[in-house]
């Protein structure tokens, strides 16, 4: 294709690329462009956040360059707040150039020829990539947390719902005095336990510190205003959270040593509705909550288990990839409003041998869609045993080489016989990992369903002696 041609042919593509944000839902909260002549931040106050920034990324990457400026009419490119995105579809000329911090993320640049008189960076040129700027920021909270990731591997907790479970709860225990008269059944509703049986979930959460874990999760896997609904209880989700993470806290300050610190991490579940998949076979359009409701659901749990001292925040059991980016965009709205920054892991969930998340996206591809977080460790939890996941954490730990790798698999398959209703004792599941390890896949290390304390304390001592997997440099391919 002629220069000329092609230079006019991408002028036209992002022309359209950017008349088409304009018609985004949210495009008012989004604010896709600064009227300024020079922009220099792009990007995370809209609930399409990452069509946009996604889009465009992809787009640049096929013209040989990673997320870098794009023309001197409509200035940078890179993550942060944008307006006017009608501006944009004036370009007179394309212009790319690197907006990379080489510091942060140790690139090596050399310019090349480009369209219109400008120049680009080259794909083979760039070692590291920052995928959104907007989340490279230094941590507030848990700042040794990549150097511990770096020495040894990280042991996370096990089921909380197991656990429970343990207790054979009555209806009457779930509720407590305070929610005597309740005018719905609450048996369930493990997350009302941190206002009802404190002890309880103080009690489980000590006993996975006791056996070896370095993190443990919130009682918050079910405490959002979606999930919530089901119990009628959503005004009291802030309350859940705060309650949550102050139990984790306090655990956590109990069994840390300045040669052990122990970690809380603040979960966020992938609630009982999806974004991508409609509730009725008969209707495939059909949906039963959209992304704004969910940002707006995570965003406030997101709030409270901040205020409540997590120090992690860790989005699990992802089935729907739409699902997972409220949260993320969420978590980057709050990080923008309030200063903080905390470590984020995000956890996928492949439901069958198929090797694909619920929502049609295989483990590279979920890679791919959720990498511009910057997460500090990615990786994959529930659904399946060790064995069957190792193939998907084999694939992630390639693709995803720049970041560090989790995996929490559940105790094997379910099993109604068993006291924890799955198939694997302590030394299957151990054994397991423990190989995981042994290949260099992992970071950090934990269990799901079917997981107790004497499975992470057996987890805990056969990855003991494994070296840590290295990260790698970031791939472009």
């Amino acid at each position: 294709m002629a220069p000329a041609i092609e230079a006019g042919a991408v002028k036209l593509l992002i022309e359209v690329a950017f008349k088409a944000v304009q018609h985004i839902d949210h495009i008012r909260k989004a604010s896709l462009l600064q009227s300024r002549r020079r922009f220099h931040r792009a990007l995370p106050a809209s609930a399409n956040q990452q069509h946009g920034s996604v889009f465009a990324t992809g787009f640049f990457q096929n013209l040989g360059a990673e997320m870098c400026r794009v023309g001197r009419e409509i200035g940078v490119l890179v993550p942060g707040d944008i307006h006017s995105p009608g501006r944009a579809a004036h370009i007179h000329g394309l212009d790319l150039h690197p907006d990379i911090d080489q510091q942060t993320v140790g690139v090596g640049l050399n310019k090349g020829p480009g369209l219109a008189g400008g120049q680009m960076t080259h794909r083979g040129d760039i070692v590291a990539v920052s995928y959104n700027r907007g989340m490279n920021r230094p941590y507030t909270r848990a700042q040794g947390l990549a150097d511990l990731l770096r020495q040894r591997i990280l042991v996370l907790d096990g089921a909380m719902g197991t656990m429970i479970q343990r207790f054979k709860l009555s209806e009457a225990q779930y509720r407590g005095e305070r929610f005597a008269d309740f005018h719905k059944d609450v048996q369930g509703n493990n997350e009302l336990l941190s206002l009802t049986r404190a002890d309880i979930i103080r009690d489980i959460h000590e006993g996975y510190l006791a056996a070896g874990a370095d993190l443990i999760e919130t009682n918050t896997f079910g405490a959002t205003t979606v999930a919530q609904d089901d119990y009628q209880m959503a005004h009291l989700v802030r309350e859940m959270n705060l309650a949550s993470a102050q139990l984790a806290r306090t655990a956590c300050d109990k069994f840390s040593t300045p040669d052990k610190p122990r970690f809380a991490c603040g979960a966020l579940g992938p609630t009982p509705r999806t974004a991508s998949i409609s509730p009725d076979v008969n209707d495939p359009g059909a949906r039963n909550i959209d992304f704004e409701q969910l940002r707006a659901a995570y965003y406030e749990q997101v709030q409270s288990l901040v205020e409540g001292g997590v120090d992690v925040l860790l989005v699990e059991t992802i089935f729907d990839t739409l699902n997972a980016k409220a949260a993320l965009f969420a978590i980057e709205e709050y990080f923008e409003h309030s200063g903080e920054c905390l470590p984020l892991i995000i956890s996928g969930t492949v439901t069958d041998a198929s090797g694909r998340v619920l929502s049609g996206q295989t483990v590279s591809a979920f890679w791919s869609s959720v990498r511009h977080a910057q997460p500090i460790a990615v990786g994959l939890n529930c659904a399946l045993g060790a064995a069957l996941m190792r193939p998907y954490l084999q694939e992630l730990a390639k693709a995803a080489g720049d970041t560090f790798i989790s995996c929490y698999p559940n105790a094997g398959l379910p099993n109604p016989m068993s006291d924890t209703g799955f198939d694997e004792t302590p030394d299957v599941t151990s054994r397991l990992i423990h190989e995981f390890a042994a290949e260099g896949l992992v970071n950090i290390v934990g269990g799901c369903c079917g997981t107790t304390p004497e499975h992470i304390g057996a987890i805990a001592k056969a990855v003991n002696p494994m070296a840590p997997r290295c990260q790698q440099s970031a791939s472009l391919a």
